[in-house]
């Protein structure tokens, strides 16, 4: 058996606050360690459930925040700036014949309520990410793409919105792990690792034994992907990308001949939204 695992940090066990998730920030040492420790003990479960080959894509922000002398010794770790990747925070997945995919730490979409850091993708720039009208924050877009590769995703830890969410695009079969509820923005109720760690561990092990009850999450036979910006400035950035379309004063869809292409180009075009041009070019 071949697992994916893709980790982000907003929905680890006891991560509430920007100062526990980026490097420049006090507390990023913590958070850093903390995110290891979700992300190992779905490691173990996997390992427990058979798993022979692990992949761990580290997927928020810097993108380097997972240290390999932290993690479990039955993974690999995919680990590297977001500009040096194509597919952002699913990196590698089309590397191997992945059987199951499971999203540690992940966070709710962007404009939801009593959710740790809402966004989807890129706070900064993205104000809605819509697949055929209906909006999507990373969980649902990015079990849709590895669902084009026909790998089901399994599990999903976060706060208990991003797990509702979770429920609400992928259906009652897949696995969560709530281990926190948001009560805003930047603050929660928290389950110490101690007791949450135990509990991804046994759903990561009892989602793969299960895997083959869960259909992979499908949104139609082809996929009208849109973003809408916060800036203009944004738009124009992202429009001049290949594989995007500019259709509106903040608005993008992303072309593609599958739905792995498109996930390549929508990246594509964030990575140029986000740049920001030498003060004589702005």
């Amino acid at each position: 058996m071949k697992v994916f695992i893709s980790v982000d940090i907003e929905g680890i066990s006891g991560i509430v606050h920007g100062d526990m998730m980026m490097p420049s920030e006090t507390e990023y040492g913590r958070g850093r360690a903390l995110m290891a420790g979700d992300a190992n003990a779905a490691i173990e479960g996997a390992a427990q459930a058979g798993a022979n080959y692990i992949l761990v894509a580290d997927g928020h922000g810097p993108m380097r925040n997972l240290r390999i002398e932290d993690l479990h010794p039955a993974a690999h770790l995919v680990t590297g700036t977001a500009n040096a990747r194509d597919y952002c925070q699913l990196e590698g997945a089309d590397s191997q014949p992945f059987d199951a995919a499971v999203f540690v730490g992940y966070h709710a979409m962007a404009k939801t309520e009593k959710a740790i850091h809402p966004h989807t993708i890129a706070g900064v720039a993205v104000y809605e990410l819509r697949v055929n009208g209906r909006p999507h924050g990373e969980t649902g877009l990015n079990a849709l793409m590895l669902a084009s590769l026909g790998i089901p995703t399994v599990l999903v830890t976060g706060d208990e919105t991003t797990c509702q969410e979770a429920r609400s695009f992928l259906g009652e079969s897949v696995e969560t792990v709530a281990v926190k509820s948001a009560t805003g923005r930047n603050a929660a109720i928290c389950r110490p690792p101690s007791a949450t760690a135990p509990e991804i561990t046994a759903a990561t092990k009892r989602a793969l034994e299960n895997s083959s009850n869960v259909t992979p999450y499908r949104a139609g036979a082809t996929l009208n992907i849109e973003i809408d910006f916060l800036t203009m400035p944004q738009c124009d950035r992202a429009a001049r990308t290949a594989g995007i379309q500019r259709v509106g004063p903040m608005t993008i869809a992303v072309e593609g001949s599958t739905p792995w292409e498109q996930y390549r180009n929508l990246w594509a075009g964030l990575r140029s939204a986000l740049y920001e041009p030498a003060s004589w070019l702005a």
